[in-house]
């Protein structure tokens, strides 16, 4: 019996953008930490590409495997591009995509089972914009999970559009101020994800698909903890038909092995840790750069002028792992005790975020870098740019008080989706947003420090994440 365990394969699809990979390795391998102790299972991540992915990711993913002995990862081979208009979002992409990849997964998964001696499938964890992949796993009798890379309530969201779409459904009927169970306060509209705002593109309608699929799977994965959000996830016992939500996070990359590594090599990381060294503890402001859609580029350039408050510096660089940042800062940096900030190129943030001289940070509120943040007690100010950033900000600042806002509605403009930008982010909005997160004794800095304490509490042996996993182990077990 123990012998048939040991061939149990647990095998994630994450979607090939830097956020996703990372934090699908890092709760690969935290499995792995606990189903070794009862050979239970062992985990296989195949990757998909497709001709839109960094060209850097060609030699992340052949480095994986080195890096990571104890996990097996299997590279699908390219595949036709789906015809696609001359303007597309990233939703309807993959989407597409995914549907051209669900012969190889079926052979892929095959293979595993067919292999000598015989695996047995005991899951397939798919990622958001992967639900069709639920087909090929009914087909081979496996149970199918969602590993949701984003928040509870965020997820709340995604489990309530059906709903909404079926409330809402001309397509010339805008949102208004939404009531979410997973939100204590109402939502407005400008809070929401992209593809949420025009209801008339291919990617609204590729939303409301996957989302209604949701209920088809067996577990959702996801990356939060009940310290962080109680109220949300309370919110899912009372939605009729959803499937069981485990609450596994904080999943957090310290060591930064899952990351992209940038091709220069670790010469910038080397001169802005020896910078930050020389800084007071606390002086200094991290200034993330745009996250990368699919390990590309944020689209557009931002140029800042920054006012930053007295005595601090600003270390304005791009966002270690999330993707090549097309970030800058613009115009110098200076702050008004006359101390001089540096614009860097990329560096690990995690090593960044976690330096005595971090005293805040201006996040675009990407799920990764909000819980990295907090695990290290560094408050935000928070500028979002797209997909759901504008929704964790709205989150941060509204419902738990954890942030500080320069914008909560900021939103880059996506021509494939013909929405606009949501107009200038001024030289105030920041000085008043940056002078706000440096304040030394504030309320939003203690709830943070606290915040820090209870996200290591949650990650530790016995803490709410590790029973999170051990009950999704056990499940994932017992059912097969």
């Amino acid at each position: 019996m123990e012998d048939e365990k040991q061939r149990s394969e647990l095998v994630f699809v994450p979607a090939p953008a830097l956020g996703h990979m990372a934090s699908t390795i890092e709760l690969a391998n935290r499995l792995l930490s606990i189903t070794n102790q009862h050979h239970r299972i062992s985990i296989t991540i195949l990757i998909v590409s497709f001709p839109y992915t960094d060209p850097n990711f060609a030699s992340y993913f052949q480095s994986l495997p080195s890096i990571f002995p104890n996990i097996r990862f299997i590279i699908l081979p390219p595949v036709d591009p789906p015809p696609l208009p001359a303007h597309v979002a990233i939703e309807t992409l993959v989407s597409l995509y995914c549907r051209k990849w669900t012969p190889q997964l079926k052979e892929a998964l095959t293979q595993l089972t067919d292999s000598s001696p015989p695996i047995r499938l005991t899951g397939l964890v798919i990622d958001i914009l992967f639900t069709d992949f639920i087909d090929v796993a009914n087909q081979l009798g496996v149970p199918t999970f969602l590993n949701f890379t984003s928040n509870a309530a965020v997820l709340g969201l995604m489990l309530h559009l059906p709903t909404l779409h079926a409330d809402h459904p001309k397509t010339t009927e805008s949102f208004t101020e939404l009531a979410i169970p997973s939100f204590a306060n109402s939502v407005p509209p400008t809070v929401l994800p992209t593809p949420l705002l025009n209801k008339t593109d291919d990617s609204y309608k590729w939303y409301v698909h996957h989302c209604g699929r949701f209920r088809e799977l067996q577990g959702i994965l996801v990356n939060t903890f009940p310290e962080l959000e109680s109220y949300a996830i309370d919110s899912f016992d009372s939605l009729s038909g959803a499937p069981k939500v485990y609450a596994v996070g904080p999943i957090v990359d310290l060591a930064g092995k899952g990351q992209l590594r940038p091709v220069g090599g670790s010469g910038e990381q080397e001169r802005i840790m020896k910078w930050l060294d020389r800084q007071p503890e606390g002086s200094v402001v991290l200034w993330g750069g745009v996250e990368g859609d699919c390990g590309g580029g944020g689209g557009e350039r931002v140029p800042v002028f920054v006012v930053v408050a007295e005595g601090a510096e600003v270390l304005g660089g791009r966002e270690g792992g999330r993707g090549r940042s097309e970030g800058r800062v613009a115009g110098g940096v200076r702050g008004e005790g006359g101390g001089e900030g540096v614009v860097c190129g990329w560096v690990g943030q995690v090593e960044v975020l976690g330096h005595k001289a971090i005293g805040g940070f201006v996040s675009h509120c990407g799920w990764n870098s909000i819980l990295e943040s907090l695990w290290f007690g560094v408050p935000i100010a928070t500028w979002p740019m797209y997909a759901e950033q504008q929704l964790n900000a709205f989150y941060l600042v509204k419902e738990k008080g954890l942030a500080v806002e320069i914008r909560l509605d900021y939103r880059l403009k996506d021509y494939s989706l013909g929405c606009g930008g949501s107009g200038v982010v001024t030289a105030e909005e920041v000085e008043r947003g940056i002078r706000r997160v440096m304040e030394k004794d504030s309320e939003v800095r203690r709830r943070v420090k606290e915040m820090s304490v209870k996200s290591r509490e949650a990650a530790r042996e016995g803490g709410s994440s590790s029973v999170s996993m051990k009950q999704f182990i056990e499940d994932l077990v017992n059912d097969n």
